[in-house]
């Protein structure tokens, strides 16, 4: 009997001690650029605006895929609105996602047009909205400050090519991130 209580008592603190952990990671259900699994989107290349199932898969994988409340992707454009919505998230926790202080965080924004341009190609504009705050950025805009920053960037038919756009993200994931980050450097200067 000694016994069974003291591995009652033992497994009671474990579970105690794991439950209170996860209670102080707060952002642990909100998927940032650090968590995305960028072996899963290499293997959307080449979807098509017009494909909302693939198109919101990709929207799901990148940061803040959990906060999206609409999508639209009429003419050729991708627009995606991010907030709270009644479920597993609360008000707190999206703000505290989604802004850095009282401004919305934008690398968040061009991480995932950066990702939209290269796993989409024939979208024309991203546009993204939290709140008030919006970025509207175009393919055109993109494809320009990616090609200056990569020699090597898909061009033409080589944007349809999973395997070159593919092997394009692989090696330079880093960079794309670092341009993300670094937004106001590589996009807004």
């Amino acid at each position: 009997m000694k016994v069974f209580k003291g591995r009652a008592i033992c497994f009671l603190c474990i579970l105690l001690s794991l439950t209170g952990c996860g209670a102080f990671n707060n952002q642990s259900n909100i998927t940032s650029i650090e968590d995305v699994q960028v072996d899963t989107l290499q293997q959307k290349t080449g979807t098509y605006v017009g494909d909302s199932s693939k198109v919101s898969s990709i929207l799901e994988e990148l940061p803040g895929g959990e906060t999206i409340k609409e999508i639209d992707l009429s003419h050729e454009m991708v627009k995606v609105t991010y907030g709270h919505e009644e479920g597993n998230l609360s008000e707190g926790e999206v703000n505290e996602f989604w802004f850095d202080g009282n401004h919305v965080d934008r690398k968040y924004f061009y991480y995932n047009a950066i990702y939209l341009t290269l796993l989409v190609p024939n979208a024309k504009e991203f546009h993204f909205s939290v709140d008030d705050s919006e970025l509207t950025v175009s393919r055109e805009r993109m494809v320009t400050n990616l090609r200056h920053e990569f020699k090597d960037f898909p061009t033409d038919e080589a944007v349809w090519d999973g395997k070159a756009v593919s092997l394009f993200i692989g090696k330079h994931n880093g960079k794309l991130t670092e341009m993300a980050t670094k937004y106001q450097t590589f996009f807004e200067s």
